[in-house]
């Protein structure tokens, strides 16, 4: 059996036809957080990084420092951030940035598991975190 061209050409159209109308029909997303942070960086080749991170009840990143700025989202739970000017509790969908070479830290003080994402803009060779003592 020879099929035509244009038989084919039909048969493709309505293919993309229904493609495009399950597409149509498919909810479009929800924009749930955002934060803007801006910067400015000196030329050169970076790496921008995102993490996942879980941190348990009582759970603790200690005291450390960022090669690059960094934005964080809290995803579930609360976070205490402390640096030098103090505590600062941030709650599921909030977000707070971390600037290079502050000294900082955070903890789950909560009784719930919390989670954060974490996005780095880290200088090509410079460490994404330093552990202080």
């Amino acid at each position: 059996m020879r099929v035509s061209r244009l038989s084919l050409a039909v048969c493709a159209a309505f293919a993309a036809a229904s493609v495009a109308v399950s597409y149509a029909a498919a909810p479009g997303p929800t924009i749930v957080g955002t934060a803007k942070f801006p910067i400015s960086v000196k030329a050169g080749d970076y790496d921008l990084i995102n993490q996942v991170i879980d941190l348990p009840p009582g759970g603790m990143v200690p005291k450390h420092t960022h090669g690059g700025p960094a934005v964080v989202q809290v995803l579930a739970g609360t976070v205490t951030v402390t640096d030098a000017n103090g505590d600062k509790t941030v709650n599921t969908g909030q977000t707070f940035t971390e600037n290079p070479g502050i000294v900082h830290w955070a903890a789950n003080k909560g009784s719930v598991p919390a989670r954060v994402s974490v996005s780095y803009l880290i200088p090509k060779g410079a460490d994404v975190i330093t552990f202080l003592k």
